[in-house]
């Protein structure tokens, strides 16, 4: 390819990926005056947040018809790598590669997972790159920038092709610079598939969000929460949540999962003094590794939960025309923090679903004006004993991959249009999982697999986390009730 063909706005497929709309939101000329209002708002207070930084003369934004280079780096979220993310979940990225495509990947490499994406999968043959770490706490991106095998493939497989893709799963600053160093050895534009370090940060700070989908869609569009910078302003806040909510959240501002999120019964603080519950808080942010926590989200932790839907977008430039709102997921979550174990396509009815894919249009759109380009998704809460009545909450945004983007995008890969088939991601947890590898995993679900050219069966997502005795899956069937009945199956397997 030539550079000259590239455009700075190519298709969002132009990559060998496919997003499908399953939404067709319409965005009124009302609306669309206040998204306008937000982001001029927005833009006030930081002026720059739509501006993409210098980072040389060949780093660009966007995605094109070139060889990529993946990434599922986690740094940018808190708490996340150093409880071994990167580790665990660096392979994870492999599920969006193809033939002549470039994967990095956080410590040892697994030729096995590599073979069963090639052989299996059916997705081609892509080049595996573990770059030497120095330090544990080092992110992938930063030893990527310091590893000269790894540039020098990067860079000759721009140039051959005129240009290459670094398809991350968080658009951090270290991934721009990966960038700019690639396109400086190469000389050819190195797109990167993602929204600039400002904005990415910012879409993905929980107290940023919920300030923003407030103003857009009304205060009622998220739970009670407060903002909170020091230990004396949480203790009242506390003090005053506790008397109006049966339990309270603390929630890192750029966490994840259940690693961010701490749940207080208000029973258990009641009538004590403000110093004993700041010792308390003291102790469990302490037990829980959050060192420096703030700012962070004091929310109330609603009930009863009819469910909690993610909506999943891709958000292209907008000269290539409005967001696409591609599925409307259910989360399967357990324990009081609300650990992601699962999804599949949301069992809510039309009309609730219809506001869900409404209302994360809107947001979708008003970070497009902001300048984001690339994955993002929405979490909310539906809370109530009837989902007529029910209130929907806004909760957070996932401003990069997920744990439910990434698996829908592969089915697309693997089946084409699966929304009228069954869908179901899981993660199994097993002690008898640890010290398994994956030869002995899939021989033991080898009936199970989903294999290329197949319209059905169980796909490993990641080998990483057999380490820690988990199986993250996604399964493809004929309908919900034989996905789920393969999922069992599974578990089942995987325990003899």
């Amino acid at each position: 390819m030539n550079v000259a063909d590239i455009s700075q706005n190519p298709p969002a497929d132009a990559a060998g990926l496919t997003f499908r709309s399953d939404y067709e939101p319409k965005i009124d000329s009302n609306e669309k005056a206040r998204i306008a209002d937000v982001a001029h708002h927005i833009l006030l207070e930081r002026p720059r947040l739509d501006r993409l930084p210098p980072f040389g003369p060949h780093c660009r934004q966007g995605l094109v018809d070139a060889p990529s280079l993946l990434i599922e780096d986690h740094s940018g979220i808190q708490l996340a790598h150093e409880h071994g993310a990167d580790q665990h979940l660096s392979y994870r990225a492999a599920l969006l590669a193809g033939d002549g495509d470039l994967l990095a990947v956080y410590g040892e490499r697994e030729p096995a997972f590599e073979a069963y994406c090639r052989d299996v999968l059916g997705l081609g043959n892509f080049r595996v790159i573990a770059p030497p770490i120095a330090d544990p706490i080092q992110s992938l991106a930063r030893a990527c920038i310091a590893d000269g095998t790894l540039l020098e493939a990067a860079a000759a497989s721009a140039s051959r092709a005129g240009a290459l893709n670094l398809l991350p799963y968080m658009t951090t600053g270290a991934i721009w610079l990966l960038a700019a160093e690639i396109g400086y050895r190469a000389g050819v534009p190195v797109f990167v598939a993602g929204p600039n370090p400002q904005l990415v940060r910012a879409v993905n700070d929980k107290l940023w969000f919920a300030r923003w989908a407030a103003r857009l869609l009304g205060k009622e569009a998220v739970p009670e929460n407060r903002s909170v910078y020091g230990m004396a302003a949480l203790v009242g806040h506390m003090r005053r949540f506790m008397t109006q909510h049966r339990a309270i959240g603390l929630k890192l501002s750029h966490s994840a999962a259940s690693l961010g999120n701490m749940v207080l019964a208000s029973e258990d603080y009641a009538g004590l003094s403000p110093n004993v519950v700041a010792g308390r808080l003291r102790d469990l942010m302490a037990q829980r590794g959050w060192r420096n926590p703030f700012p962070l989200q004091l929310t109330a932790w609603e009930g009863p939960l009819l469910g909690s839907p993610s909506v999943q977008s891709w958000i292209p430039h907008v000269a290539e025309g409005p967001p696409i709102v591609e599925a409307v997921f259910d989360q399967a979550t357990r324990g009081s923090a609300a650990r992601f174990i699962g999804g599949m396509p949301s069992g809510f009815g039309y009309a609730l679903q219809t506001k869900l894919a409404h209302e994360a249009a809107c947001l979708a759109t008003l970070f497009q004006s902001l300048g984001f380009f690339g994955r993002c998704s929405f979490d909310a809460v539906v809370i109530g004993e009837d989902e007529t009545t029910a209130k929907l909450h806004w909760v957070e945004c996932n401003g990069r991959w997920g744990g439910m983007s990434l698996p829908m995008t592969l089915a697309n890969r693997l089946i084409g249009d699966w929304r009228a088939r069954g869908f179901l991601v899981f993660s199994h947890r097993d002690e008898r999982l640890i010290g398994l590898d994956l030869a002995e995993v899939l021989s033991r679900c080898d009936k199970l697999l989903f294999r290329a050219g197949q319209k059905g069966g169980l796909v490993i997502l990641t080998p990483g986390q057999f380490a820690i005795g988990r199986l993250d899956c996604l399964v493809l069937a004929s309908d919900q009730a034989a996905a789920r009945e393969i999922a069992e199956r599974t578990a089942h397997q995987l325990a003899e």
